[in-house]
């Protein structure tokens, strides 16, 4: 053996260094790492490194990290790391409490690169002028595309704060089931961290592959897997030139004859236009007269159309005003309603200007918000009888149906467009008087606000009531996490909320003054002794709070406002509603979370973590409350009695990680929703107590179990759409190839328990 190595501190969390074998070069070294002599952990030496990268060893992945709690660094006089069960030191030791040695500097960093499956890859990168820099992506000496950092990246080293990010597919020509090997350039022909990539893309997955050259089932079924760890994905500004890949399948014949309804306007001869190149014939149209104002029209007229126009028909089709359809959407329309014969409604996909608007199956929540589905929705007649005396308005309409208990559950969705339009509804007043219409209808207390958007028409609803929450915070130690953490929500506590802090053995003693000043404040305190255990520390002290509901809620979360925590409780006033997740922002202004999309990289992951504060996210998905799978426990609210009832967070199989998602998923079984308001908004220096493990055993045995008892769950997601990748990050690209079109309800695929030792 001869070793090559290198040990560093990169700030204050984190050591990092590289072992290299030149005698070995293929050789793989685990590092473990001592503090003060005591073994903290240890670490496969196989991540790319760019000190090793510069000193030409090897390809250069060699590299490993190790993300420490500052309280442990705090007291510490020496950190080494060494080789497992050999004892080769690697570099030389940290020494702490006096002068770090100047060998043991971080080197600097000017971006990073990630392959995310297929030919995408996202990073970000450091500019010299403040403008967003340029990537070169270079493949055997030539470039082959160039991107614009233009997006944002949250970097936490070595201080929070938002990089210039970017997310460039490369061209379609490497999609050819070879390896390939991309260098990732900025400025000056600076390599980014991370590169160069070594990547595969077949064409059009592994497993479409494999079919064509008929390979055995079992090989089919491994590419399966594969295309799910690995996604393939299209940026968006590629939608028109692929968007004959993006059409569903042709629909079977119908014998169902639809009334077409479409609200007068501007282009509603691109709507009259499109009815004569349909494949279904069986239709006729009737043309509303708008009223005061344009997505309005008068009761009278409908009336009229039903009784003279339209008589034995049994499904209507409303669309609105410019509205040019495909020419299958009646094809597609008939057919769901002959598959779906007790369909309380049905709506497509559409386009706006020639961008897709790729909808989810059925969210309540945001249809009360955003009415996403009224520019096109099929219901059947007895609902249009109703409208007579109920409704003046599209948005209204759209919403008409649910005015029932349980039609949601029979609300069918059409991936895919079906039509196409050049501007966007533009009426939120309308849309606010139709939701309070709506809500005063079920007897649902609410206060509706309009709100100005640039992406589609929202309001704001507020219900009234909630009930008494008690707030659960776990901490170890980091005494000025827990600090800010108080003290920034005892506004919202206003004396009638509970804060409950769930100590597991910390040693500080300044976490105990810290503590004992909460307690003269209030604030229970409730000792949790022993390793820790998300899921069992949480269980343990909601047994003993004294709310109506739960909020859950990280040591290293702060709250921005005093509004925050009465803006979850009132959703839960719903009693369809069983979990409720806050939006939570980086300390840099980039999102952390906006709910949680299922199935990336055959996973899960936070939504929109690569949009800046105020951005209003995909098609408007970030600035209106909207249901999702599941929420971060970072700050989650549910009922006490529900959580007890399905026996808390499961402390054995997911003590660390996905036990929110595993919650929120068995939430979901029992017929609940789980709402994510972006409304109630904190700052979150994530893992900042514990560290990030997205690399360690822990979270690899957690994921893999995830895997297993949601795997059917993790396939479909039925709030996220087929047309969109499942690469992280979500909302940030097309699927390639898409998944099923076929029509889908909103319906959890249940999960499957493993037995104890698998």
């Amino acid at each position: 053996m001869t070793l090559v190595s290198d040990f560093f501190r990169r700030d204050a969390r984190a050591v990092s260094g590289f072992a290299f074998d030149a005698a070995q070069p293929e050789r793989r070294f685990t590092v473990e790492l001592l503090v003060d002599g005591l073994h903290i952990g240890a670490a496969l030496a196989d991540h790319a490194s760019a000190p090793a990268k510069e000193r030409g060893l090897g390809d250069g992945c060699c590299g490993f990290t190790f993300v420490v709690p500052e309280t442990l660094l705090a007291h510490a006089k020496m950190v080494e790391a060494r080789l497992a069960n050999i004892g080769a030191p690697v570099g030389a030791p940290l020494l702490f409490g006096g002068e770090t040695p100047a060998q043991a500097v971080a080197p600097s960093s000017h971006g990073f690169v990630e392959w995310s499956g297929g030919l995408r890859f996202t990073g970000w990168a450091d500019s010299n002028d403040g403008a967003p820099p340029e990537i070169a992506i270079l493949i055997d000496g030539e470039r082959v595309a160039t991107a614009r950092a233009e997006n944002w990246r949250h970097v936490d080293r070595p201080r929070p704060q938002a990089k210039f990010g970017f997310d460039v597919t490369l061209p379609d020509h490497l999609a050819d089931g070879r390896v390939w090997t991309a260098s990732f350039l900025v400025g000056r022909g600076i390599e980014l961290e991370g590169s160069p990539v070594t990547f595969v893309a077949p064409p059009g997955g592994l497993e479409a592959t494999l079919a064509k050259l008929d390979a055995p089932p079992g090989q089919r079924l491994t590419a399966q897997f594969f295309d799910r760890l690995m996604p393939g994905a299209l940026p968006f500004s590629r939608y028109a030139g692929a968007r004959e890949n993006f059409a569903p399948a042709a629909p079977a014949p119908s014998e169902i004859f639809i009334g077409v309804l479409a609200l007068d306007g501007e282009g509603v001869e691109a709507t009259l236009e499109s009815l004569e190149t349909q494949t279904h014939r069986r239709w006729t149209c009737g043309v509303l007269p708008c009223a005061e104002s344009a997505l309005t029209f008068s009761p009278q007229d409908l009336a009229d159309f039903l009784r003279d126009h339209a008589g034995g028909i049994a499904w209507f089709l409303f669309v609105a005003p410019g509205a040019a359809l495909n020419a299958d959407a009646l094809a597609r329309f008939a057919a769901a309603a002959d598959a779906h014969p007790d369909a309380s409604l049905i709506y497509a996909d559409y386009e706006i200007g020639g961008w897709p608007v790729a909808l989810p199956a059925f969210d309540y929540e945001r249809m009360l918000e955003q009415a996403y589905f009224a520019p096109i929705f099929l219901i059947p007649r007895a609902t249009v009888e109703c409208a007579v005396a109920r409704a003046k308005t599209l948005f209204r309409l759209a919403n008409l149906t649910f005015d029932e208990k349980g039609a949601g559950e029979k609300t069918v969705h059409l991936p895919g467009p079906a039509m196409r339009m050049e501007g966007r509804l533009d009426d939120s007043g309308l849309l606010a008087q139709a939701t309070s219409a709506h809500l005063r209808q079920r007897r649902i207390a609410a206060k509706v606000d309009p709100v100005a958007s640039a992406s589609a028409p929202r309001c704001r609803v507020q219900r009234e009531g909630g009930g008494k929450v008690s707030i659960l915070i776990p901490t170890r130690n980091r005494h000025d996490l827990l600090r800010a953490c108080i003290d920034s929500i005892l506004p919202a506590t206003a004396g009638v909320h509970e804060i409950i802090v769930i100590d597991n053995d910390s040693s500080d003693p300044q976490t105990f003054r810290v503590l004992e000043q909460a307690a003269q404040k209030g604030v229970v305190v409730v000792r949790a002794p022993g390793p820790f255990n998300f899921s069992h520390i949480n269980t343990l002290a909601a047994a003993k709070a004294e709310g109506d509901l739960l909020c859950f809620l990280n040591n290293d979360v702060v709250a921005r406002d005093a509004h925050w925590l009465e803006e979850m409780a009132s959703r839960l006033a719903d009693e369809t509603v069983g979990v409720v997740g806050a939006k939570l922002l980086w300390p840099s202004g980039v999102v952390q979370h906006g709910g949680v999309t299922l199935g990336v990289n055959f996973g899960c992951a936070h939504d929109f973590r690569d949009r800046i504060d105020r951005d209003p996210g995909y098609f408007g998905a970030l600035e209106v409350a909207r249901e999702t799978s599941a929420v971060t426990a970072a700050c989650m609210m549910t009922r006490k009695n529900l959580f007890l009832e399905l026996g808390g967070f499961d402390a054995l199989r997911f003590p660390i990680n996905f036990n929110d998602v595993d919650y929120c998923l068995r939430v979901r079984e029992k017929g609940l929703r789980v709402v994510f308001t972006p409304h109630a908004v904190l700052t979150h220096h994530e893992s900042a107590s514990r560290g990030k493990e997205d690399a360690t055993s822990r979270f690899r045995r957690e994921l893999w179990m995830l895997r297993h008892k949601w795997s059917e769950a993790l396939a479909a997601d039925p709030f996220y759409s087929p047309l969109l990748a499942l690469s992280d990050p979500s909302y940030s690209a097309l699927a390639w190839p898409p998944r099923s079109l076929a029509p889908r309800r909103n319906q959890i695929q249940p999960g499957v328990q493993p037995p104890p030792g698998y």
